[in-house]
């Protein structure tokens, strides 16, 4: 009778889509830390560096024009502010884009050994996700295909692990 009551109380075998959802979530956050880690390390960028990547980019967004692409064109030159408001806000960017890394890797690490506020975490790292770079880049020069990009990203990983939750407990 113990026995029957143990079993029924435990969390069903984890399925191997949820162990792939967690180590890609893993592989993702895992990049976002070291990124994170190297920034805090190696510091800002050269202004030399900056401006050939703003020349190269420039040069891309240029050629879409002349292709009569306008709007992808903006678009790209609005990636290209981020890159000068990401190195003037250096450290800010960085920290949040640490922090948020950190929030989603703990929140796999969670999952993975079968909790459910691991789910509600991974939650508030979209949610960081995407409004983190708000707190160093005004509104209007955030590219739109980009938000809806990593919302419709977000919404799907949300959805497949909702799907999962009844394989985790507590």
């Amino acid at each position: 009778m113990e026995n029957l009551d143990q079993t029924q109380q435990e969390a069903p075998k984890r399925p191997v889509f949820l162990t792939v959802l967690c180590i890609l979530t893993l592989i993702v956050t895992g990049f976002g830390v070291i990124g994170g880690l190297t920034g805090l390390f190696s510091g800002p960028q050269s202004p030399e560096a900056i401006a050939e990547l703003q020349s190269s980019s420039e040069q891309s967004a240029q050629m879409l024009e002349d292709m009569g692409s306008v709007y992808w064109a903006g678009e790209i030159r609005k990636v290209n502010q981020i890159v000068e408001y990401t190195q003037t806000k250096f450290h800010t960017s960085t920290f949040i884009s640490l922090l948020t890394a950190l929030v989603g890797l703990v929140s796999a690490l969670l999952m993975l050994r079968g909790r459910k506020n691991g789910f509600h975490l991974y939650i508030i790292y979209n949610l960081l996700n995407l409004v983190g770079v708000y707190a160093y880049v005004p509104i209007r020069e955030v590219p739109v295909f980009m938000l809806i990009t990593n919302t419709l990203i977000s919404a799907l990983f949300i959805f497949l692990y909702s799907r999962n939750l009844r394989y985790m407990n507590k």
